[in-house]
């Protein structure tokens, strides 16, 4: 059953290990699949310089942003180490009916 008040986020493609850069209602957000098949949602942009995570990878939980390094936990968006001292925002996300989909609010 599909969860009112989220928004599509696109296929639900993602191979575990992977993230992409969606457009979510207008707003970018980096969907994520970690290794063991869970999906998560955060801010699409980098806390630290503000630049699109478009190319971001992930690394044992982390996601890593492609320009100047930082590193972001994937389940809370916290910081794990310079430059960045922000956190992403994190948002709840559900997959149904072949589709991601995130709730902004």
């Amino acid at each position: 059953m599909v969860e009112p008040g989220f928004a599509d986020a696109g296929p639900a493609d993602l191979e575990p290990g992977r993230c992409a850069l969606r457009d979510v209602a207008g707003r970018p957000v980096l969907v994520a699949r970690d290794s063991s098949g869970r999906l998560h949602a955060l801010s699409g942009s980098c806390s630290h310089a503000l630049l699109p995570l478009d190319g971001a990878r992930l690394r044992g939980g982390a996601v890593m942003c492609p320009h100047h390094g930082a590193r972001f936990e994937l389940a809370t968006g916290r910081p794990l180490g310079p430059p960045a001292s922000a956190p992403l925002e994190t948002y709840a996300v559900e997959e149904a009916q072949g589709r991601i989909r995130v709730r902004l609010a």
